[in-house]
Formats: C-alpha cells, sequence, structure tokens
C-alpha cells in the first residue's frame, strides 16, 4: 500500500509538472464536471437530443473564456455573459428565416467581438460568449418557438458551472500557488538530474544538452507563473527573490555542466578537476538556495496586473485584427454559402479562430495549418469513434467527455491538438443528434480549408502585419524592459520579471520564424540567434537581481563604466529600432543560450567579482546586440 501511495504521489507530482499550477488539468475537469452535471440535469427533462448539445454550452464557454482567470473576474464576467448570450440568442433565433440578415448580422457580431479585445481579458471573454451563443443558434437551426427550451438547457447549464466552478471546485490563489510551488520543486529536481547526466556522459552529447534546455524552460515557466501570482509587500518580495535565486543556482549548474564537457575531450583533461570542481561548487550553492527559499506556499498571492506595453498593444491592434476578422468572416460567409447553404458557419467559425491570440500574417498562417491539420485528424479519429458508439448515447456522452477534458488539457503551443479533440467532439455530437455521416464530416474539412483560405487572404490583404513588424513592436519591449534594468534605484527582481514577460511575447511573435517548418532556414537562424543573444542578456540580468538587493551596481571604476556602456549600447539599440532599423544580424551562429552561456571564459571568486562577470558579459551582449541594429559586423565566435 506505501508502495502505491507513493507512486501515485509521484505520478501526481509528474502531472503537476507538466502542467505548472495544473492551471489545463483544472480547467479540463472544471468544464468536464459542468457539462456532466448539466446532461445529468436534463436527462430528468423531456427536452429533445438538440437541448442536451445546447445545455453543455455554457460550461463549456465559461472554461474557454474564463480559464483560470481570479475568481472575482470569474464572477463579473459571467454575470455579464448571462444577458448578453440571452440576448444574442434571441436575435440568432428571430432572424433565422432571414438568411442574408442573419449572415450580415453575425459578420457584424464577429466584428464587436474582436474590437471589444481592447478592453482587456473580459471584453475578449464576451466577445467569445457572444460568438458562441450566435453559432450555437445556427448549428441547431433555433427558431423562436424553441427559445423557451434553449433558454432552459442554457440556464442549467449556467447554474451548473456556477455550482462547479465557484463551489466544487473553486481554485483560489493560494491554493494555486502551493500547487506551481511543487511543479517548481520537481522542475528543479529535473534540471539538476540532467546536469548530472551531462556531465556523467563526458562527451559533447547534443540529445543530453537539449533535453537539459527544454528543463531549464519548464523551471523557468513556473518561475515566471510563481511570481505572476505573487503580490507586493515584504513577504512576497522576500519568496520572490528566494525563487529567482534558486532558478539562477539551477541555470548556473546547467552552464557549468555543458561548459565541463570539453574537459573531458581531447587535449585538456587536465582542466577536467577544475570543471568539476565548478559543478560541485554549483551543487552547493543550489542547497544553499533552495535551504534558504522561504515556504512560497505561504506568501501572499494575488493575480498579477497585466504588463503596460501588453495592455497598449492590445488595445492597439484590436480594431485592425476586428477589421480583417470581418472581411475574412463576409468572404466566408459568401463562398461558404455557394458550398452549403446549411453548414456555411463552419468557415465563419474557422475564418474567426485563425485571428485569435495571433498578430501577424504568419501567425494567421501557422494557426490556420494547424487548425487544418487538426480537423483532417479529427475527421479520421471522428469516423472510426462513431462507428464503434453507433447509436449507444451513454457511450457517446462519455466519449465527448474525454474529447472536452483533451480540448482544455492539451497545451495552447499544440494548438493542432486542441481542434483534433474539437472535431471528435463535433462528431459525437452529430451521433447524439442522429445526424452523422461521413459526407457531414467530410463537408467540415472543406468547410475549414475555405475559412483557413479566407483567414490567411484577410491576414495578407487586409491592413496587413508582417512577422518583422509585429516583432520589432515586441522587440522594442524587451529593449525598453532590459535597459529599465540598468536604472538606478528600480527594483532589481521586478525589472528582471518584466523583462521575462516581454521576452515571452517576443518568442511567441517570433515562432513563424523560428518554427521547424519554416523553409526560409536563413532567416529561421537568425532570428533563433537573436533570441539566444536576447535570452542571454536576461540570464545575467537575472543574476544579478539574484545577487544583489537593488539593481545600482558597486562603486569600481571598471564596472561604473560597464554600466554606463551597457545603457549606451541600448539606447542606441532603441533609438535605430525607434527609427525602423531591424537587426542585421551577419553571422548563423546556430548555438542556443545553454551553449552560448557555456562557452563563456571559466571564473572564479566572490560576490562581486560574480557581479563583474555578470556586467561584463552583459556588456559584450549588449554591445553585440547594438552593433546590429547598426549595421555593424558581428564577428562568429564559438569560444
Amino acid at each position: 500500500m506505501g508502495t502505491q501511495l507513493r507512486r501515485a504521489a509521484r505520478a501526481w507530482a509528474r502531472l503537476s509538472a507538466g502542467d505548472p499550477g495544473l492551471v489545463g488539468t483544472t480547467t479540463a475537469l472544471r468544464a468536464v464536471a459542468g457539462i456532466a452535471l448539466t446532461l445529468a440535469v436534463l436527462s430528468f427533462t423531456d427536452l429533445p437530443a438538440a437541448f442536451l448539445v445546447a445545455g453543455c454550452f455554457a460550461p463549456f464557454t465559461v472554461a474557454l473564456a474564463v480559464g483560470d482567470s481570479p475568481a472575482r473576474e470569474q464572477v463579473f464576467t459571467v454575470g455579464a455573459a448571462v444577458p448578453l448570450v440571452s440576448a444574442v440568442l434571441l436575435v440568432g433565433a428571430a432572424l433565422a428565416p432571414f438568411r442574408v440578415v442573419a449572415e450580415a448580422v453575425f459578420v457584424l457580431l464577429i466584428f464587436w467581438a474582436v474590437f471589444v479585445r481592447r478592453y482587456g481579458p473580459r471584453g475578449q471573454a464576451l466577445g467569445i460568449f457572444a460568438f458562441m451563443a450566435y453559432f450555437l443558434t445556427q448549428f441547431l437551426d433555433t427558431r423562436l418557438s424553441q427559445l423557451p427550451g434553449l433558454y432552459a438547457a442554457v440556464g442549467v447549464g449556467f447554474a451548473a458551472e456556477a455550482l462547479v466552478g465557484f463551489g466544487l471546485l473553486r481554485a483560489t490563489p493560494a491554493r494555486k500557488l502551493r500547487r506551481l510551488w511543487r511543479a517548481f520543486d520537481l522542475h528543479l529536481e529535473h534540471v539538476v538530474l540532467g546536469a548530472i547526466e551531462v556531465v556523467r556522459a563526458g562527451r559533447d552529447d547534443t540529445r543530453l544538452t537539449r533535453s537539459l534546455e527544454r528543463r531549464i524552460a519548464k523551471l523557468h515557466r513556473s518561475t515566471l507563473m510563481i511570481t505572476d501570482l505573487l503580490s507586493r509587500g515584504r513577504a512576497a518580495d522576500s519568496a520572490r527573490q528566494g525563487i529567482v535565486r534558486a532558478e539562477v543556482a539551477a541555470q548556473r549548474l546547467a552552464v557549468l555542466a555543458v561548459r565541463s564537457v570539453p574537459a573531458f575531450m581531447g587535449t585538456t583533461r587536465d582542466r577536467a578537476p577544475a570543471a568539476l570542481l565548478d559543478v560541485h561548487h554549483a551543487i552547493g550553492e543550489l542547497m544553499r538556495a533552495v535551504d534558504g527559499l522561504r515556504s512560497v506556499a505561504d506568501a501572499p498571492s494575488d493575480r498579477g496586473p497585466r504588463t503596460k506595453g501588453a495592455a497598449h498593444r492590445l488595445r492597439r491592434v484590436a480594431t485592425r485584427q476586428a477589421v480583417q476578422a470581418a472581411a475574412a468572416a463576409a468572404i466566408a460567409v459568401v463562398i461558404g454559402e455557394l458550398t452549403s447553404s446549411e453548414r456555411w458557419y463552419w468557415a465563419v467559425l474557422t475564418a474567426w479562430v485563425v485571428f485569435v491570440n495571433t498578430e501577424s500574417f504568419g501567425e494567421v498562417l501557422v494557426q490556420g495549418f494547424q487548425r487544418l491539420l487538426g480537423t483532417v485528424l479529427g475527421v479520421a479519429c471522428g469516423l472510426s469513434m462513431a462507428a464503434v458508439a453507433g447509436g449507444d448515447v451513454p457511450l457517446a456522452l462519455s466519449v465527448s467527455l474525454v474529447c472536452v477534458f483533451g480540448v482544455f488539457r492539451t497545451p495552447s503551443n499544440a494548438y493542432w491538438a486542441v481542434t483534433f479533440f474539437i472535431t471528435c467532439l463535433i462528431a459525437m455530437a452529430f451521433v447524439l443528434l442522429g445526424t452523422f455521416s461521413a459526407e457531414l464530416l467530410a463537408l467540415r474539412t472543406w468547410e475549414t480549408a475555405l475559412g483557413v483560405l479566407c483567414g490567411v487572404l484577410a491576414g495578407a490583404l487586409v491592413l496587413p502585419t508582417t512577422v518583422r513588424g509585429a516583432g520589432g513592436e515586441r522587440l522594442l519591449e524587451v529593449l525598453r524592459a532590459l535597459r529599465r534594468t540598468r536604472t538606478p534605484g528600480g527594483d532589481a527582481l521586478l525589472d528582471a520579471h518584466e523583462l521575462d514577460r516581454a521576452l515571452e511575447d517576443l518568442r511567441g511573435s517570433l515562432r513563424p520564424l523560428t518554427h521547424p517548418l519554416n523553409p526560409r532556414r536563413a532567416r529561421r537562424a537568425r532570428a533563433r540567434h537573436l533570441l539566444a543573444l536576447l535570452e542571454s542578456c536576461a540570464y545575467h540580468v537575472r543574476s544579478l537581481a539574484a545577487v544583489t538587493a537593488a539593481a545600482q551596481m558597486g562603486e569600481a571604476g571598471c564596472e561604473v563604466r560597464a554600466v554606463e556602456r551597457i545603457r549606451v549600447n541600448l539606447d542606441q539599440a532603441i533609438r535605430l529600432m525607434e527609427a525602423g532599423a531591424w537587426p542585421a544580424i551577419s553571422c548563423h551562429d546556430d548555438r542556443r543560450t545553454l551553449a552560448r552561456l557555456a562557452a563563456d571564459r571559466r571564473w572564479r571568486g566572490d560576490r562581486t567579482s560574480r557581479e563583474l562577470f555578470h556586467v561584463d558579459r552583459l556588456d559584450k551582449a549588449t554591445a553585440e546586440l547594438a552593433q546590429t541594429f547598426d549595421g555593424g559586423r558581428v564577428l562568429c565566435t564559438t569560444t
């Protein structure tokens, strides 16, 4: 029994590590439980099967729209969504007999649903509620005479969701923080084990190094989520400083482990003892950082505010994206109507979805491709599941709940998998409605392809924004955040956190360039080189924040001069970036961040010399960055 409990605890810890804070798992369980409770209640009524599908609308859409937002925000959002959904259902049912008017209203609704994103997460959530409610009326072909039953089913769904979300599975910030801490602890263990594997190999093993990089990335994401959740105050600041020190110590251990590998190769074996001693000291430092880390679970927590840059950018791009989405929807309506007068709304759905959480044409293209890929795979799987389920309603409902869990548990960067589960869910919905056919799923594939094409055309022709344009704005935010870390009198930890958040946004914006399927290898290499350079800067900034209590450096003359050079380099890069310049990286250094950091010279000493080291490396990195903006020639070195 004890062994089984330990295994269960270990499995739960791994689940927590794969889903930090169990955010996706909790959201998925909330949606599944809400839908299951809704179906259980509606099964005692004499409502037709179509209203069973309608009842699932509320739990599914609430999980989709509010996600892991704070409980208070969820109450306000859902409270505002109830009258909005009621009004949209009324309009959709009233306009059903008037096809042209219904289609025109759908396009206007899509414009509004995207436009209100400028008002932040609540505006985006209400836009999702409005769109999904109108889509529901089209999917079920609702008429005014059916409206009372539809209201009853949707009302049951909202009530079930409230009972589950705000009662049975209510997630408080403190509970979420404790889960995040457990995930951080396990990721920390994985980094240590990965570093040990690299040292034991005693050779340059790319597979082990890449694995160690992925473990560091997961640890960093956990750190960001924890620091996002911590509130302001002495206790929270102490916890924030402790966890950043532990992360920096873990990353330093990984750097030294990779750096020790050349010491065991060729003619440099005499350096092996010194390299192993460095690793040994790094492990000791990590242990001291973990021992001195105050319990994050007991630190005060709250939802951190959105970064100013992200909020400003959201307001600025909302109108442009609303025009693009409305144009794509209009094209999809016209062509979709010619293809299928009954299922045209599928193309409109896809034309809207490809603009969710995207900003540039490249992102729309990548998301559209993933949408189509997931649909094709989902159709193939849906055909098989429908053949197995047949007319077995309980089995079809069980499979549907599994699909719902998959939709919300799948990581956001695997959008094709999300679409796969949604397509399987739709296949089960057709089984429940008694309208399933292979031709219907084939039509969905075609309409999805049409919607992707309309979205891509709108993204390319209507107020287009290139990856370079969107990435340039994010890059400018990164440079400004990096500049603020060198401002005297600031909060070093908060400034470093803001830099990390801005860098995460830039990484997402440049994903079309760094994607493995990008055929333009030279641009992909340059984008990866730029990210590695900025990630190296962020590492040194975090290290400085971890070893100093304030952002100001010491009074050593060389250090003051280096800090001033860093500011000058960043000011030059920002000035050129604001003038429209773009980093002209002339080399193809394919080393990733860990390899770049490991290539730095070996150093030993106390805290002061460590500060000097990080300032020196930050000076060199920002100088290289400024040269790329100024068109200067950057030397590629591997030592």
